[in-house]
């Protein structure tokens, strides 16, 4: 397909029954092609290929997707693309091919780091047992093992030429090997913490090591000797890469800049400002005029290196999905995760924004008042926010809970608000004046999620406790104790009548409760731990998804499975139905949020 006439990038790849995607899943690792026109972006929805000039997306190939679960990052050189699967196997790729692995290689256990020769011939790998294993690609199997450290392998590196193996050790040293038969080369000893990154200069002459305290050393490789060091008090983290021709080093700081400096002298060149959050990767071009970086404020940021301005930034990409509401009229959709400030996408434009970066810790829940004049948005850094949606301005800080806030919900008549945390308390807000109007006490462990009948007059709570309770919305007066869970509650959620409420939990259950009489109706058994229950608009559809990273669809009476939507690589914490019942969204710890067609089931 002429790739002026494909569809955008939000369709790219779907799973079945999915309609569109939204936002591009997480970046761990940047990389430059060797004609320096396209960036590779490896993460939780495979590699994204930009053009290194316009930012634009070209590509996305579905290989060797990196998750949250698995800390591990793909290692990639030339073609060649190994990923660490869950199932403790590693699969190769042809970044060409692109749709399947071209090899497997299984029962490798507990892999800390992978790296691939500069020819895609061998793939080495070390971790917890100390041994390092080198593999032919051709055959996937185990062609020679080396060992010499004396505790758990973190890092390794192939020099460019292929012949020199490094590794990084819990024992903190690094250690030089032959990648041709394995031998002992050499030991550099220096660092006073565990060895957490690796990266040999372009010309294969220095090695950078970096270790847990934040310091980095530059070495000699021929003579073993220190070169340059670089303090913790400097500000670096284990996040660096080398300039195509050596001279220049950029890492990561701990302010969020990044520092350029002469990799010679150490003597700092450059300081990079944009990024508002730890800076995971870092890339030269082969020209050596721009760098690219990301971080965990998720954008990918090109940088001039003669004069430090910023050339370009791509957004879209997402960490962990925790929160997903849709605005009353259905036009928006407000996203919570692992970043400081809600995602707004415009769903009819296609197009997101961002609210002012007003929290000063991660988002676990955002949700629109019933009216749609104001979004509520819960951090991290203990507080409530609410924002006037007329001018995406923040209105008003709400203060009292002394733990995370994982929960929130409004009253029908869009002027209550109800918090629930891991201080163990449910809070009703007033949402006019800000005043905290009732402390709800009687859960004795973290609330899962509070919810707030359609009449307005009962407030449901879940906790790690193993109940659900439910208590009067507009006084906090305690009703009832529901009690069958035999672990952590997730969530409840009312139908849209109002008169059952459902309840998930991590026994892998969904319980019914007739909220009138407070009677347990019925239970649907779900092979995964729930963590997120829906209704849909006119209550006759059930969606749950938990740790499995399966979205299922229930007949709301029967308890009957009706579809099973496959898509998210990790758990899925948040559901929402559009206020027109035809579109389900569900985010995850993957960074991706799916919109599913409903028509489909």
């Amino acid at each position: 397909m002429n790739r002026e006439n494909r569809p955008p990038y939000t369709q790219w790849g779907l799973p079945p029954g999915a309609k569109a995607r939204l936002g591009k899943g997480t970046v761990v690792r940047l990389q430059y092609s060797p004609d320096g026109t396209q960036l590779a972006a490896i993460g939780s929805m495979g590699i994204w290929l930009y053009d290194a000039y316009t930012y634009k997306e070209i590509e996305l190939l579905r290989v060797g997707q990196f998750h949250g679960s698995n800390p591990l990052p793909p290692a990639w050189s030339g073609s060649t693309i190994a990923t660490n699967n869950w199932d403790e196997s590693i699969s190769i790729w042809d970044a060409h091919r692109g749709q399947r692995p071209v090899t497997f290689i299984d029962n490798v256990e507990n892999v800390y780091d992978l790296v691939v020769s500069p020819d895609g011939s061998t793939l080495v790998t070390a971790g917890v047992d100390k041994i390092i294993r080198f593999w032919d690609l051709r055959t996937g199997r185990l062609s020679n093992t080396v060992n010499g450290h004396k505790d758990i392998i973190n890092a390794l590196a192939i020099s460019p030429d292929g012949r020199i193996l490094a590794s990084g050790s819990d024992d903190k040293t690094v250690r030089l090997w032959d990648t041709q038969n394995g031998s002992h080369l050499s030991t550099l000893s220096g660092h006073n913490a565990d060895i957490c990154m690796l990266e040999f200069s372009p010309n294969g002459v220095i090695l950078a090591s970096c270790c847990t305290n934040k310091t980095i050393i530059l070495w000699d490789v021929e003579t073993g000797s220190k070169q340059v060091t670089f303090e913790p008090d400097m500000g670096y983290n284990c996040h660096f890469a080398f300039s195509a021709d050596g001279t220049l080093i950029a890492s990561g700081s701990t302010d969020n800049n990044i520092r350029i400096c002469n990799a010679d002298t150490g003597i700092e060149y450059k300081r990079l400002s944009g990024h508002t959050s730890l800076v995971w990767s870092l890339t030269f071009s082969p020209d050596g005029g721009t760098l690219a970086s990301t971080a965990e404020d998720n954008t990918i940021r090109f940088w001039n290196i003669k004069n430090g301005t910023e050339k370009g930034i791509v957004f879209g990409h997402m960490n962990w999905v925790h929160s997903v509401n849709y605005s009353p009229d259905g036009s928006y959709l407000a996203v919570g995760g692992n970043h400081r400030t809600p995602y707004l996408w415009n769903l009819d434009a296609n197009t997101h924004t961002t609210l002012p970066d007003n929290h000063f810790g991660y988002i676990d829940e955002v949700v629109f008042s019933p009216d749609g004049t104001t979004l509520a948005s819960a951090s991290r850094d203990v507080r409530i926010l609410l924002w006037d949606m007329e001018t995406n301005t923040q209105r008003v800080a709400l203060e009292g809970h002394t733990d995370m806030i994982r929960t929130l919900a409004f009253a029908p008549n869009s002027t209550t608000l109800a918090s629930g945390s891991d201080d163990e308390t449910i809070r009703l807000w007033d949402i006019d004046t800000g005043e905290q109007l009732a402390v709800l006490n009687g859960h004795t462990n973290w609330i899962g999620t509070v919810a707030i009948s359609p009449d307005g007059r009962t407030l449901a709570s879940c906790s790690a406790d193993g109940t659900v309770r439910l208590w009067n919305a507009f006084t906090g007066h305690p009703l009832t104790v529901l009690k069958g869970h035999s672990s952590v509650v997730f969530s409840v959620v009312f139908s849209p009548d109002g008169r059952v409420l459902a309840s998930g939990s991590s026994d892998e259950t969904i319980r019914f409760w007739d909220v009138k009489s407070c009677q347990h109706i019925s239970t649907v058994r779900v092979p995964t731990h729930v963590h997120s229950l829906v209704y849909s608009p006119e209550g006759s559809i059930l969606a749950s998804a938990g740790q499995d990273g399966k979205i299922r669809l229930w007949d709301a009476h029967t308890g009957d499975l009706r579809k099973v939507f496959n898509g998210h690589l990790s758990d899925v914490d948040t559901l929402a139905f559009s206020p027109d019942g035809k579109t389900l969204v569900s985010g995850g710890d993957d960074g991706i949020v799916f919109l599913w067609d409903i028509n489909s089931i």
